[in-house]
């Protein structure tokens, strides 16, 4: 092979490895769903992808009960109750359903929910987020749940645009992503999750 052609290749290669690799580090390693004792829905997503998913979860049978966690952003009732009212309307018994409707950012879902957790006996939880923002979301849920011995696991909802391959192709995506690192970097150098 040419020395132009194997350059190429090797360049090629590089920039693929390159332009995965925020990708594959945000998602994080995906641990294997196990039958939990709640599912945890994190509001954050204007595509309902992560409410989708968690239904989907809870009908699958992977956890009892359900827990809708996210404030109030824009309008007067909070993103988790908007979303217990969708759950509801979907046909998911009402007993089945929790909310936290305090947390207003990743820290602040994890610091609300842990108390619901506990207060029911709860030592797992299926987290339910966007792909982008699963490694820094686990990471928080299990530095704020340190020393409860609530198992988390970390699943990720299908998100419409962004992909962990090619988070380079749209400038929202790219954006999305470099905030994201930012995020990550922050939490794994600082041990802080807020």
């Amino acid at each position: 092979m040419p020395r132009w052609l194997t350059a190429t290749v090797i360049c090629a290669a590089l920039f693929a490895l390159a332009m995965g690799a925020p990708g594959f580090l945000l998602e994080g390693p995906l641990r294997p769903l196990e039958r939990s004792d709640a599912i945890i829905v994190i509001s954050g997503d204007e595509s309902l992808a992560r409410y989708r998913e968690g239904v989907r979860l809870y009908r699958a049978g992977w956890a009892p009960v359900i827990i809708f966690s996210g404030a109030a952003k824009d309008h007067p009732e909070s993103n988790a109750e908007v979303m217990r009212k969708m759950a509801v309307s979907d046909g998911l018994p009402p007993a089945s359903i929790l909310t936290d409707d305090l947390g207003g950012d990743t820290y602040g879902n994890a610091l609300h929910t842990r108390p619901l957790m506990e207060a029911r006996g709860f030592r797992s939880a299926i987290l339910v987020t966007s792909p982008y923002h699963l490694h820094r979301a686990a990471l928080t849920f299990r530095g704020v749940y340190d020393g409860s011995g609530i198992r988390v696991i970390g699943r990720s909802a299908p998100d419409g645009e962004w992909r962990k391959q090619s988070w380079w192709t749209s400038g929202e995506t790219r954006v999305l992503t470099l905030r994201e690192l930012e995020k990550l970097a922050y939490v794994t150098f600082t041990g802080r999750f807020n």
